[in-house]
């Protein structure tokens, strides 16, 4: 029968790689981590790495062919696990961790408590986390962490489809958007009602937030457009429709200009007329 190692081998590759140059640290875990331990895991029964001399004593084996699945979707990580046969009254527990980093050395690293349930949701809105399990018969004896992936797992944010429907709608701002004719083509400036450069209010319920300001410019002279916020930069959309995406919070309108003849009489052309709306 094999036995398990109590501790986690990543620890003491990164106990090793502390001590040595800081050129060579990285080298060295990805070597042990990526290649040695993870293929050690894959060749050893149910990941289990042998230990010489078995578990510690009062110890017990932990349990062999335990696996799982984290899937991260509307705001919510959903952790399944698939338990080995067992005989009948035999529990097992689950211990899970999450954290930023693959290497789990962080502080904003989190732990649940063991718990028996195959099934665990955990709700994080825009979450990117790494995910891994332990199992054991009785909480002192552990298998090795299995990691559920290699890359993060994005969480997602609620979608529009779950909430209640008039959700989407309840949220406003207290933006300005404006815009002008600049060259050749047209600029559309964003801001709050302070003046230009200063930051606007958006409202979700009663909740309230900071948004900054913008100059979209390079715009072509066109029909109106939907301006969108996407948490990180504005967005132009043809039509409001498209500014109503799940990862878009609508900003305002703006008419970036008509098509009709401008101000210049019949020796102007056919110049843009813009409107701020």
């Amino acid at each position: 029968m094999s036995q398990t190692i109590q501790g986690n081998p990543r620890e003491l590759v990164e106990s090793v790689a502390r001590v040595l140059p800081p050129h060579a640290r990285d080298d060295f875990r990805n070597l042990l981590n990526e290649i040695v331990l993870a293929n050690l895991t894959a060749l050893s029964p149910g990941g289990n790495l042998l230990q010489i001399g078995g578990p510690k004593a009062g110890g017990s084996a932990p349990p062999v062919g335990v696996t799982h699945t984290v899937v991260g979707a509307n705001a919510n990580y959903t952790v399944s696990i698939t338990n080995p046969s067992t005989p009948q009254g035999t529990t097992i527990y689950h211990e899970i961790s999450y954290s930023p980093v693959i290497s789990f050395k962080s502080n904003l690293t989190t732990t649940l408590p063991p718990f028996t349930e195959t099934t665990k949701n955990i709700p994080a809105p825009g979450s990117n986390q790494f995910f891994r399990l332990r199992s054991s018969f009785d909480r002192k004896t552990w298998t090795n962490y299995q990691l559920s992936s290699t890359s993060p797992i994005d969480a997602g944010l609620i979608e529009s489809g779950t909430m209640a429907p008039g959700a989407t709608f309840n949220q406003s701002n207290f933006a300005v958007a404006t815009s002008e004719a600049v060259g050749s083509g047209a600029s559309v400036f964003i801001s709050g009602t302070g003046g230009p450069l200063t930051p606007y209010t958006a409202v979700k319920g009663s909740m309230q937030s900071s948004r900054p300001s913008a100059t979209i410019i390079g715009n072509t002279f066109g029909p109106s457009e939907f301006i969108g916020w996407d948490g990180t930069q504005f967005q132009l959309k043809g039509t409001l429709a498209d500014v109503l995406a799940d990862n878009l919070e609508p900003v305002g309108k703006v008419a970036i200009g008509s098509g009709a003849p401008g101000g210049g009489g019949t020796a102007g052309g056919n110049g843009a007329r813009l409107t701020a709306v």
